[in-house]
């Protein structure tokens, strides 16, 4: 009798209801009792208890101590009376509660000084009250019956109560009006929002809580700026096939405000999706920051986006040298790549760093970033886009040592379209499974090539076969070298 039941569950929580045994009487009813100001209309049980016990009307009315023709009135039916009235009469004649259930089963009800309005007929033991699984409260005089309802219940429902019409036209949704069924539910059944989500949902965010970082520096503005956005009605969203890296996002909302998601995870198309929706106070104080996350001029032109605030992120030049680390990480763990350049004369590969952005000012904001922290992009072109650049990208090989000496990319992996030898496959793992078959290279001369699809088949090796060292390894052996 007591067991959970799930009414809906979303993404983030479920909603869950169990009856409270404490308000069941010994043998299993709900106890009417507990419902103050509940009133209830005959329907010839007043009659049949005179007949049955051989009382008079004028006996009944001594027992209640009422007025004859109060009586009189309760027993036409026409107005309702109050339970705890009948409630003494049983105690009176000495009924059972078994026999007091059964003599009103089927009855109607209603509450407080509501008099006959919304009378309903109320359940008597929780197996005849299937509708408790499929409600949520909202306020004190209404109830609202979730979207998945079946069809036999929905229509049980729009024969019985009162409820809203033009939202019931509009949309479908069917909303309850009713103090006393609102009453009923609250005493009789436990409702909770259980969140299913268990935080922290990463480590990294853990770490940086500990390493006390600004995460809205850090994470929720480049995380919104590369693959996330802005939604109407004060949404930040995050996008991409790194489930890892909505933990990270869902985190830092989390262990930054306090705030859950309304959605976490959702699959759309080939990636996912995890909106937050955002008080207004704390919005502003991120777009203090960065006015726009929109950073390209998607639905209009070219010039009246350029007249928009624009994002950006000068904030994070005087923010903590960890906080711009974590920040430039996040952007290439988004929009980054690792790939291979080719000496043919030497015949040996160096990497190819890359963060894609073709955002004007951004890009030459990140540029300055990452150059502050040892990495030296130049800006990459293409006519094509909209403002006619593509990318930041270094063949450095320190400056692809100075990224991993940050840490290197989240763990992300290559979507399998994008890759025709890394796909599947995490970045960080591509990254030092080059530096491993750079070091290879370097030791046997064999396998030195001028073949650049060679040199992705071994790497790619390297890295399936997990033939790769830590980070501490390879930025000592480079250094060494160098």
């Amino acid at each position: 009798m007591n067991i959970e039941q799930i009414i809906y569950s979303t993404s983030v929580f479920s909603f869950k209801t169990r009856i409270n045994t404490k308000n069941l009487t010994k043998e299993g009813y709900f106890d009417l009792t507990k419902l103050d100001g509940l009133r209830i209309f005959n329907n010839g049980f007043l009659e049949n208890l005179r007949k049955k016990y051989n009382k008079s009307r004028v006996d009944i009315a001594k027992m209640l101590n009422i007025p004859v023709r109060t009586l009189i009135g309760w027993e036409s039916n026409n107005k309702s009376f109050p339970f705890e009235k009948l409630n003494l009469l049983v105690q009176i004649l000495k009924l059972d509660e078994k026999s007091l259930y059964e003599i009103i089963k089927g009855a109607e009800f209603t509450y407080g000084l509501h008099h006959g309005k919304n009378k309903i007929i109320l359940p008597l033991i929780p197996e005849d009250f299937v509708l408790a699984n499929y409600i949520t409260l909202i306020k004190s005089d209404k109830v609202y019956l979730v979207k998945d309802t079946p069809e036999k219940i929905k229509k049980e429902v729009l024969n019985h109560f009162s409820i809203d019409k033009t939202l019931f036209r509009k949309n479908g949704l069917i909303i309850i009006y009713s103090y006393l069924l609102n009453r009923f539910l609250k005493t009789f059944y436990v409702y909770e929002k259980k969140i299913d989500l268990n935080f922290p949902l990463s480590k990294d965010v853990q770490e940086m809580v500990k390493n006390k970082i600004d995460l809205k520096k850090a994470v929720i503005i480049p995380m919104s700026l590369s693959d996330g956005g802005e939604k109407p009605n004060r949404r930040l969203f995050f996008s991409g096939a790194s489930t890892s890296l909505h933990n990270v996002w869902a985190d830092a909302f989390y262990y930054e405000y306090n705030l859950l998601p309304s959605s976490y995870i959702l699959p759309y198309k080939s990636i996912y999706i995890t909106t937050h929706i955002i008080p207004k106070e704390i919005l502003i104080e991120i777009k203090n920051l960065c006015p726009n996350f929109k950073t390209s001029p998607i639905k209009q032109t070219r010039e009246d986006y350029l007249k928009l605030p624009q994002p950006s992120i000068k904030y994070l030049f005087s923010s903590k040298k960890s906080e711009q680390e974590i920040a430039i990480r996040l952007w290439a763990s988004t929009e980054g790549s690792i790939g291979i350049n080719l000496d043919k004369r030497k015949r040996l590969i160096y990497p190819i760093f890359k963060i894609a952005c073709a955002h004007p000012s951004l890009i030459l904001e990140l540029q300055q970033l990452a150059r502050l922290n040892g990495i030296n992009f130049h800006v990459k072109k293409e006519i094509k886009n909209w403002s006619g650049l593509s990318a930041l990208v270094t063949f450095s090989l320190g400056s692809s040592l100075n990224f991993l000496k940050m840490g290197g990319f989240f763990d992300v992996a290559i979507a399998e379209s994008r890759s025709t030898y890394f796909g599947g496959l995490k970045k960080q793992d591509v990254f030092l499974s080059i530096l491993e078959f750079m070091n290879r290279q370097r030791i046997d001369k064999n396998l030195r090539t001028t073949n650049k699809l060679e040199a992705y088949q071994n790497i790619s090796k390297i890295a399936r076969n997990g033939d790769f060292k830590d980070i501490n390894h390879y930025l000592n052996v480079f250094k060494m070298k160098s």
